[in-house]
This record gives C-alpha cells, structure tokens and sequence, in this order.
C-alpha cells in the first residue's frame, strides 16, 4: 500500500507561539481497503499511523510547554506516525532525534511533514519494537497511544530496559484505554516510578483527556 494513491487532507495545530501544518490522509477506510488480507493476517497492521489522534495533539502540547524536558536531550521516539511531535520535539533543540515507525509509508509522510513545515528534518528509522534494531542509549524515549494492545506491552518493557540511559525518562501519551492499565502496574513491578500530566484535547466536539505519563527508573 502507498500513500501516493491517496488524497491527503491538511490540518493546522495551534498551540501557544507555535503553528505546524501536517498532512493527513484524508479518508482513513480508503487506506484500510488497501490492507490486503496477507498483510493483516500476518501482523494484524492497520493503518493506525494515518490519523491525527488526541495522543499526538496532547503530547505535542505538553512537549512545547515543557522545553527542558527535550532541549539537548538524545530522544528515540516510537511510532511516529504523521510526525506531529517529531515537529514539537525538533523545535526544542535537541540534541538528536531519532524518529521510527513500523511503517515505512508513515516515514515518508513525516518527512513530508517536516519539509512543509521548513524544520530541520530529524534521522528517520524502521524499527519494530519487538527486535529494535538500535545502537545508542537515549536519555527520552517518547511515544503517543502505544499501548492499543497488550502483545506490544513485554516487547515496549524490553526496550525501555534495554536503550534508557540512567537517570532518562520515558514519555507516554495515552487516552486512558482500560487495556492499558495493566502495563502501567507491569511497568512499577520492574522497578519504574511515574508522574502524569493530564492534556484535554478536542476531538470532533468531544473532549478527551490524555494522560501524559513522565517515568523514571528508581535505581
């Protein structure tokens, strides 16, 4: 499947000083006809990646209100999508940032992103997060509405362990799903502690609240 056989659709996020435009695709069931029952079949993949979720919009939010979390700082972000708070994180000045998807189209359309924005384009990856292929630590690992099934829940704990600097932080968006629950009590038994900041985005005239959870490793 490709985005180039799709129309896109162009949305404007405001928030404070800060004004991005992203490019969308614009009717989400003509991308999810394109999945091919052997894509689905073997991995289960939807085209999560095309839409503009809340998860995206409240993190994005609390990355430009929060600079220093993101200013100097080695960040690895996990399913970056349209590439919505790559463009946050990149305009805090960090030192890099290391942008992935399981997706490649995803990769394409953020790039895109970045150019129509006229940011500096971060490094982009494939990567899945049941093998990363990675060889750095990052001192911010960040991601948004990652946690929309628990197969991903053991593979998510594994990399944290693995590519988490010291004394670094892990940042997660998430829209208060049930499932997700039970990987925040998975995530304290291999010794993480959190905070969480609460962002209140409006999707199509409803408010949804996004937690933003802010973890740490206790030794």
């Amino acid at each position: 499947m490709t985005i180039l056989k799709l129309n896109l659709q162009t949305i404007d996020f405001h928030f404070e000083d800060t004004h991005l435009i992203v490019s969308k695709v614009d009717n989400l069931d003509e991308l999810v006809d394109q999945v091919s029952d052997d894509e689905f079949n073997k991995d289960e993949r939807m085209p999560y990646w095309a839409e503009l979720w809340p998860s995206a919009i409240g993190l994005s939010r609390f990355i430009i209100k929060n600079p220093e979390f993101f200013q100097k700082k080695n960040i690895l972000e996990l399913g970056c999508g349209l590439g919505l708070t790559s463009l946050a994180m990149m305009q805090q000045n960090p030192a890099a940032l290391l942008c992935t998807d399981y997706e490649n189209d995803a990769l394409a359309l953020a790039r895109d992103n970045f150019q129509q924005n006229n940011v500096k384009a971060p490094h982009f990856k494939w990567l899945d997060w049941r093998n990363p292929q990675l060889d750095a630590k990052y001192e911010i690992i960040a991601a948004s509405d990652v946690l929309y099934e628990e197969r991903f829940f053991q593979p998510l704990l594994d990399l944290f362990n693995n590519y988490l600097t010291k004394n670094g932080h892990i940042i997660i968006a998430e829209p208060n799903r049930k499932i997700a629950v039970p990987f925040f009590t998975k995530l304290k038994s291999y010794g993480y502690r959190y905070a969480i900041h609460y962002e209140e985005v409006d999707q199509g005239g409803k408010m949804i609240i996004i937690s933003i959870y802010l973890i740490q490793k206790t030794n």
